[in-house]
C-alpha cells in the first residue's frame, strides 16, 4: 500500500516520440486522467465520499479500456493538495495497476494552494507527453473552495496555460467544485466545462458518480473522433491532431444535464409515426421480427421479414441477438453514422436489446453516447438517465 512520501509511479513513462510523427490509426490513443484534488482541511467532513469516490471513478476508466481496449490504453495521475502539502499519490500509472486510495495517502488539512497545484502538475504532463501525437490528457480539477494560497501561480498565468492546453494540445478539461459560484470560477480560468456539488458526502458521491459518467461518454467520443481522423487520412501531423482535438472539445461539453434533452426523449409506446419519422428497433440477424418492438414494426412501420439491419420502410433494424454487447455496437455505430448522414429525419429509439434479448439500460445506453451530438436522434428516458447527469 502506498504511503504519503511514496508516489506509485508508471514503470515505463511517456516517450518523446519526435515532433515530426505522424499519427497513426493502427496506434492507440494513450489517455492520461489527471486528478487534481483538493485536500485543503474544509474537506474533511467529505473525505471518505472523496477517496471512495475516487476508487470507483478508476474502476470506471478500467471499465472503459477494457470496452475500448483495441482502441485505448488509460494512465492515472492523481495529485493532492493544501498549504502545506502538494504531491502525487499516483502518477502516470497504468489504469488496471492503479491500488485502491486510503485515508493513509488522503488527508485533508490547511489552505487551498490551487493555482500551484495546476500549474505545477499540469507542466509536468505537458512536458512528458507533448510530442507524442497519439498522447491526450483529461484533466479533472476537484476543490470545495476557493483558491487562497498559491505563492508561484496567479489567476492569469493559469488561465493562459489552460488555453494553450485546450487549444494547442487539445487537452479536456473539467472542474467540480462546492461553496463558490463554480461556473465563474471555472470561467476564470477558461474551463466551461463545470460541475457543481452539494458540500455533504452525498453530494461529493453524487459528482463523482456524474464524473464516471462523463468519462466512459467522453471515452466513447475520443473512440469515434479516432476514427474520423483515421478516415479522413492516412495519417495526420501532429498539429492537425491537437487541432482536431481541440475543436471537438469546444464543440462537446461532458457534464449535460437530461433538461437539455427533454424535446428528444421518444415515446415509450409507439403506434403512429409522422412522415418524417423512423421507428428505430432492436432485431435478429435473421430478420425474424415476430415479437416486442420487432413485430410493431412489421405490423405498422414497413420492417421486412428476413432483413435484420437497417432501413425498411419507415424503421431501422439493429441487430441485438448474435451475441454480447461488443456484437451490437458496430450495428449502433452504424445506425450513428446513417442518422447523422440523414437530418431531414427523426429517429425515434426504442429500448433496443432490453427486452427478449436479455440486456440491461446500463449495457446498452453507453453505445448511443455519440447520440447526445446528433439532434435528430430520440432516445428513451432511460437511455437518456444513464447517459446524462
Amino acid at each position: 500500500m502506498l504511503s504519503k512520501n511514496k508516489t506509485q509511479k508508471k514503470t515505463n513513462g511517456p516517450k518523446s516520440q519526435g515532433t515530426g510523427k505522424t499519427i497513426s490509426s493502427g496506434e492507440k490513443l494513450k489517455i492520461y486522467n489527471l486528478i487534481i484534488l483538493d485536500k485543503s482541511g474544509s474537506m474533511c467532513s467529505i473525505a471518505n465520499a472523496a477517496i471512495s469516490g475516487f476508487n470507483e471513478t478508476v474502476g470506471g476508466i478500467r471499465t472503459a479500456q477494457r470496452q475500448l481496449q483495441e482502441s485505448q490504453e488509460h494512465y492515472v495521475s492523481l495529485y493532492v493538495f493544501c498549504n502545506c502539502d502538494k504531491h502525487y499519490i499516483y502518477e502516470n500509472v497504468p489504469a488496471e495497476e492503479v491500488n485502491i486510495l486510503t485515508s493513509k495517502e488522503y488527508q485533508p488539512c490547511c489552505g487551498t494552494p490551487l493555482y500551484d497545484a495546476m500549474g505545477f502538475s499540469l507542466n509536468k504532463l505537458l512536458k512528458q507527453i507533448q510530442n507524442d501525437p497519439n498522447a491526450t490528457a483529461v484533466v479533472t480539477v476537484i476543490t470545495d473552495g476557493l483558491e487562497n494560497a498559491s505563492k508561484e501561480y496567479s489567476g492569469e498565468g493559469i488561465k493562459a496555460l489552460v488555453d494553450k492546453l485546450q487549444d494547442k494540445e487539445g487537452w479536456n478539461f473539467a472542474y467540480i467544485g462546492t461553496n463558490q459560484d463554480v461556473e465563474q470560477v471555472a470561467a476564470s480560468i477558461s474551463i466551461t466545462n463545470t460541475l457543481y456539488f452539494d458540500d455533504n458526502e452525498l453530494g461529493m458521491s453524487t459528482a463523482w458518480e456524474n464524473e464516471r459518467k462523463a468519462k466512459r461518454n467522453l471515452f466513447r467520443r475520443m473512440k469515434e473522433d479516432r476514427l474520423v481522423m483515421s478516415q479522413s487520412r492516412c495519417s495526420m501531423a501532429p498539429s492537425e491532431v491537437k487541432s482536431f482535438r481541440a475543436k471537438r472539445n469546444r464543440e462537446v461539453r461532458n457534464y449535460r444535464t437530461l433538461d437539455e434533452f427533454q424535446d428528444r426523449i421518444a415515446p415509450d409506446s409507439i403506434k403512429s409515426l409522422k412522415e418524417n419519422e423512423i421507428f428505430v428497433f432492436g432485431s435478429n440477424l435473421a430478420g425474424m421480427h415476430a415479437g416486442g418492438a420487432a413485430r410493431t414494426a412489421v405490423e405498422h412501420f414497413g420492417a421486412i421479414m428476413g432483413q435484420g439491419v437497417g432501413l425498411q420502410g419507415q424503421s431501422y433494424a439493429i441487430p441485438t441477438m448474435q451475441g454480447g454487447v461488443e456484437t451490437i455496437a458496430p450495428y449502433v455505430d452504424e445506425f450513428l453514422r446513417f442518422a447523422d448522414s440523414h437530418p431531414r429525419m427523426t429517429f425515434l429509439v426504442t429500448a433496443i436489446g432490453c427486452g427478449i434479448a436479455g440486456f440491461s439500460v446500463k449495457e446498452i445506453a453507453p453505445l448511443f453516447a455519440r447520440a447526445i451530438d446528433i439532434p435528430n436522434i430520440h432516445l428513451p428516458l432511460s437511455f437518456w438517465e444513464e447517459l446524462v447527469i
